[in-house]
């Protein structure tokens, strides 16, 4: 296919999806993985478990931002999502080794590190509100590590008790909430467009009313604007996207005309991941070409300048009225147009053909008072040119 006929087809094709510079997602997780929300409830509890009758870990209010990881399974009407900044945990004082510069008895520094010290040791959930631990949450082995943080400890447990230290969740640790408290974020006004080997398209939420009541739908959306603002549009993998959507189609008639139009945009975008994928191949092969190129463009220049190297002096061999012990010599114009040094032929070697031309010049040098510049006794002269 022609290049204007291929860009003009993709055009066409990415017209509905504007380019978007996104960031990526963090480092627990890829960006393909995770989908930035907001809270659409006035209130909306974080559990521990996908249940109402899980622990609840933190409150947010209208407006929050949550992180919603779509590819970890989670029964209908629920969500996964990153810890929100206030969730912590908590871990028995004896599992734990203690750090020098973990501060009192009773309150460990801020962000002090440590690890697992015993063969397992069990974290309990935990909330800001409450003054105890909550329920068994994750099991952690001996070596992990655990970042502590700046709460006073608990005590429970046990006939004395035990003392517990608050720490922060772990990076692949995930809690949830109801996904009718949560809405997509609409994308913004597209910044410029990025380089073409790093196309990005803005995400399109569906403007029906089935999307903002219906939990299930929500999910899968979540997941195709993942993808879609996570990679570039090369890389899009939406199978399993348009799988999701099919099986629902099935368990859900009522939602055909919805489905139908979501089925219909993942074939755009699919089209589109192919088009990019023949543009991205096309500037590839241009940019190797023009790689190799520059890499012949070198490896001339170094030549040229190990040549150099080779010669005493290099410039254009002229005739001068210039006189040393008794005879004529020959002026070597440099590159600023002036005489770099007077060359001495010797009457062996015949100058004539050279005249005009860029030299190598090989000789004993010596510096010439009069002339103000060296004397060059020339045992070799070299034609620098290329032959026509």
């Amino acid at each position: 296919m022609a290049i204007p006929a291929l860009l003009t087809a993709f055009a066409s094709l990415t017209l509905a999806f504007p380019v978007d510079g996104r960031a990526e997602g963090n480092a627990s997780v890829t960006a393909a993985e995770v989908v930035e929300a907001r809270v659409v409830a006035e209130n909306l509890e974080v559990f521990d478990q996908p249940k109402d009758a899980g622990y609840v870990v933190a409150g947010l209010k209208r407006g929050d931002r949550v992180r919603i990881r779509w590819k970890e399974p989670a029964p209908a009407g629920w969500l996964a999502i990153e810890p929100p900044p206030t969730v912590v945990c908590w871990i028995e004082e004896a599992a734990v080794e203690r750090p020098e510069d973990a501060g009192p008895a009773d309150h460990v520094g801020v962000s002090t590190r440590t690890r697992v010290r015993t063969a397992h040791a069990v974290v309990r959930s935990g909330n800001p509100e409450a003054r105890l631990p909550g329920p068994p949450c994750q099991t952690l082995e001996r070596g992990e590590p655990v970042l502590l943080v700046d709460r006073p400890a608990l005590t429970f447990g046990g006939g004395r008790g035990r003392r517990w230290l608050a720490i922060a969740p772990s990076s692949n640790q995930s809690f949830f909430a109801a996904a009718d408290g949560i809405g997509w974020d609409r994308p913004t006004s597209p910044a410029a467009p990025p380089p073409v080997d790093a196309v990005r398209a803005g995400y399109q939420p569906a403007a029906d009313s089935e999307s903002a009541v219906d939990p299930e739908l929500r999910r899968i959306d979540g997941m195709l604007q993942a993808i879609v603002t996570g990679q570039p549009v090369e890389n899009w993998k939406l199978a399993d996207v348009r799988a999701e959507y099919q099986t629902l189609l099935k368990s859900r008639p009522a939602l055909e005309e919805s489905l139908r139009s979501r089925l219909a945009q993942v074939t755009r975008y699919e089209q589109a991941a192919k088009s990019a994928q023949r543009i991205i191949a096309i500037v590839s092969k241009s940019r190797r070409r023009d790689e190799e190129v520059a890499k012949v463009e070198r490896k001339m220049a170094t030549s040229a300048q190990e040549s150099r190297r080779l010669f005493d002096a290099v410039g254009f061999v002229q005739p001068s009225s210039r006189m040393v012990n008794g005879h004529k010599v020959y002026a070597l114009i440099g590159r600023e147009g002036t005489a770099v040094a007077y060359l001495d032929i010797p009457p062996g070697l015949d100058p004539e053909p050279l005249l005009a031309h860029r030299v190598g010049v090989r000789g004993h040098s010596r510096f010439n008072g009069e002339l103000g510049t060296r004397v060059i006794a020339v045992s070799d002269l070299e034609n620098l040119e290329p032959k026509r």
